[in-house]
């Protein structure tokens, strides 16, 4: 009994229960989400873990063509750090192998990426680094 209110939990979970003062008068509140969600439901806002850079601002982005199979995100990371560091790095596999996209943090940095590394070395062979531009949907 809390001064001239009291709260009647009727929910056989005893978590809830115990949960349920911060909800409100009335069993679980407004806009209150329940922790217990089936898997395919958690975390639905978002694309998950890897995901979620393609609304970078182009200006911050960069191109890199003729990466030498092999070569990783990893490896493409520690070379594209001499001109600033880098936010996020992919190496593209399979349909875009060869070629990779770069975050910096600035437009300066990845200005200073394309005039720095384009043509610089990666175990032995010439990239290109270049700014980056969306390619257009073709119709079909």
């Amino acid at each position: 009994h809390l001064g001239s209110r009291s709260f009647v939990i009727s929910s056989s979970i005893p978590e809830a229960r115990s949960m349920a003062w911060f909800a409100g008068k009335g069993g679980w509140g407004k806009g209150w989400n329940s922790p217990w969600q089936p898997m395919w439901q958690k975390n639905s806002w978002g694309k998950g873990k890897g995901r979620g850079h393609g609304k970078v601002d182009p200006s911050l982005k960069v191109w890199v063509g003729n990466i030498p199979t092999g070569v990783d995100w990893k490896t493409l990371e520690t070379h594209m750090n001499q001109a600033g560091k880098t936010k996020w790095v992919e190496s593209f596999k399979g349909k875009g192998e060869g070629t990779g996209a770069v975050v910096y943090s600035t437009a300066e940095e990845a200005t200073a990426a394309v005039t720095m590394l384009n043509g610089s070395q990666i175990n032995g062979q010439s990239i290109q680094v270049d700014v980056w531009t969306k390619e257009e949907k073709k119709a079909a």
